[in-house]
């Protein structure tokens, strides 16, 4: 018999988790990107919280990872891209409607699916809204409320690697 390694999902919000931005749907392409900034075509400004792109980096070697965000994925995607974050993400989940809980269960299935043993799923989000509807479907889910349990992606690294 294989070995089976269980592996951690790990999924991300993005508006207000990522970037600080609150709904980066709304902005209107081309974007101009300076650094860890983007420049829209009305000049709107986004830009990463510090710390996410080597966060990403150092989750990508420890977990799974993935979206699941409210948001439309054709005005969303082409700013992953820009700033190199979009080849980190397996069945990303970015979608016009609120029900995160059907995202993350729709993900879980299709890694489920593909041969992945998903042992923990944990969930970072600044808000906490979708929770209750979360939880109701995946109990196990372990969350973590961005910008009150930690206060930036170090600690967040810290706050997972304590828990591994």
């Amino acid at each position: 018999m294989p070995w089976v390694i269980p592996m951690k999902l790990l999924v991300l919000d993005l508006d207000g988790t990522l970037w600080d931005h609150e709904d980066a749907s709304r902005l209107v392409p081309p974007f101009e990107f300076r650094g860890d900034c983007l420049i829209d075509a009305l000049g709107e400004k986004l830009c990463l919280f510090s710390g996410v792109r080597e966060f990403i980096e150092w989750a990508s070697r420890r977990f799974l990872l993935t979206i699941a965000s409210w948001n439309v994925e054709e005005r969303i995607r082409p700013i992953l891209e820009g700033f190199g974050l979009w080849d980190y993400f397996l069945f990303p989940k970015i979608e016009g409607h609120p029900n995160k809980a059907d995202m993350i269960m729709r993900t879980l299935n299709e890694l489920i699916s593909g041969g992945y043993p998903i042992e923990t799923v944990v969930y970072v989000d600044d808000r906490d809204i979708h929770l209750d509807e979360i939880r109701m479907n995946i109990p196990e889910i372990e969350f973590i409320h961005m910008w009150v349990d930690v206060g930036s992606f170090e600690e967040l690294k810290e706050l997972l690697e304590d828990a591994r």
